[in-house]
């Protein structure tokens, strides 16, 4: 379990804060906390993920990895391995609200934490329509989709392709030059 490193934080000190600091923090729930360090393997799943979903949308949507936070409330927010949001973005921004893609590839360090908070947190913005997990201990993307009636259902995949807001994604492309 990541424990807060500094007390609570509004989100314009955090903001603030976070950009002098030489490591990456998320707050959660206005506690700051460390940015879990990731593996080879895990920065190459997510660089092919973030490839992937850039390539499968059109202008205006914009891809955004692991160096933009996404704001999930107004004291919460994360980073994300790969997204996709749809609205204009100022080059400058430092954070994006409306993601319609969000994806995390699963740490062994913070596995629950995505599974649980971020999982919940992500599917309550409104515009999200898809949250995948891609595993990294073994060949398997959940991929949670909202329904046209607001619901969620969730799919898992581990064969030869899966399917991110509607867009084909295939396995081999996803865990490429890993040993998964």
């Amino acid at each position: 379990m990541r424990e807060p490193v500094i007390p609570q934080l509004s989100e314009r000190e955090f903001v603030g804060w976070e950009a002098a600091q030489e490591r990456k923090f998320e707050l959660h729930r206005g506690f700051v906390l460390a940015f879990a360090d990731g593996t080879i393997a895990h920065d190459q799943i997510a660089f092919n993920v973030r490839s992937l979903l850039a390539a499968a949308y059109e202008t205006p949507c914009r891809s955004f990895g692991s160096d933009v936070k996404v704001r999930v409330a107004y004291d919460t927010f994360y980073y994300a391995d790969a997204g996709i949001v749809r609205d204009a973005v100022d080059d400058e921004a430092q954070f994006v609200q409306t993601p319609v893609v969000v994806v995390e590839v699963l740490s062994r360090s913070t596995r629950a934490f995505d599974l649980v908070e971020k999982r919940a947190a992500y599917r309550a913005l409104p515009s999200l329509r898809a949250y995948a997990i891609v595993h990294i201990d073994m060949r398997r993307i959940e991929i949670d989709s909202r329904s046209a009636d607001g619901g969620w259902h969730t799919e898992t995949f581990d064969a030869e392709t899966a399917f991110i807001d509607g867009r084909e994604v295939r396995l081999d492309a996803v865990y490429a030059r890993t040993s998964r």
